[in-house]
């Protein structure tokens, strides 16, 4: 494979969801048949990943002053994530997939994160705008991470770097799994 087969630059959308579902945060080795969705021909790479972070909360609860949630979220590896074709005939698809699960896991730890300071915090009368404030915060760091992630291992390239990652992340995990 070129090096332009390998250059991958992977974006999580991460959407918000009001919705009543009891799912959790799950951890998972992703395997190519996680890949259902349609290759963009607009975009450069071989794979893309989209991955969401949801919750939902119910009535708050009073505390003091303020208001405690009971917040519930989870992660979701969407549907439109995709491979091409081509790649799978590659015996080196391995180092695409190790990749592609390290943006996953950045998924992972931001619900993670997300839910631990939701669940710490105690919350004013507007309530829904300072969880939603809490989100996009947690969002936007995990976001910028994904942009290091991709440029530090420039999209897998650099396998040391790539391997870094993968146990920094995997420490990330094991020291917030807890929190779940």
């Amino acid at each position: 494979m070129s090096d332009r087969a390998f250059a991958f630059c992977l974006l999580a959308a991460v959407p918000l969801v009001w919705a009543a579902d009891s799912q959790q945060i799950e951890n998972r080795k992703l395997t190519w048949g996680d890949f259902r969705g349609t290759p963009e021909p607009d975009r450069p790479y071989d794979a893309y990943t989209y991955w969401s972070v949801q919750y939902s909360y119910d009535a708050p609860t009073r505390e003091g002053d303020g208001y405690r949630l009971v917040v519930r979220v989870w992660n979701v590896l969407g549907e439109r994530s995709w491979v091409n074709p081509k790649v799978l005939k590659d015996p080196k698809n391995a180092d695409l997939l190790d990749h592609e699960q390290g943006h996953y896991t950045l998924g992972v730890l931001c619900a993670l994160e997300f839910k631990r300071e939701a669940s710490r915090r105690r919350f004013g009368a507007h309530y829904h705008a300072e969880i939603r404030g809490l989100f996009d915060q947690t969002l936007n760091k995990y976001l910028d991470l994904e942009k290091a992630y991709d440029s530090e291992t420039r999209h897998m390239l650099d396998r040391a770097a790539q391997h870094s990652w993968d146990q920094h992340l995997a420490r990330m995990v094991s020291e917030h799994w807890g929190d779940r």
